[in-house]
């Protein structure tokens, strides 16, 4: 998935044909046009997931692993409904 947008409390929106992904907690500082390929399950209740990530500034040349925490996963509709129900109006 693609880095596309920077929500509230550091977190990032990602998209890719699937569909769009909030995410936060990357060691990482991330720009928009990074990727970010969901590696595996750390833990699932807790929604924390190993990650690869390459960077669009390196020209995506290498991958690095790091651990994130998905915060929410759908289409652009529920995204919409996520980010009114967590904003701070």
């Amino acid at each position: 998935m693609k880095v596309v947008g920077y929500l509230h409390n550091s977190d990032l929106l990602l998209e890719d044909e699937k569909g769009v992904m909030v995410i936060g907690g990357s060691h990482y500082v991330l720009s928009l046009g990074d990727q970010v390929e969901i590696d595996s399950v750390i833990d699932e209740q807790a929604k924390l997931y190993q990650v690869k990530i390459s960077f669009a500034s390196a020209d995506h040349s290498m991958w690095h692993e790091d651990e994130i925490q998905v915060r929410f996963c759908g289409d652009r509709e529920a995204l919409k409904s996520y980010l009114d129900a967590t904003t701070v109006h």
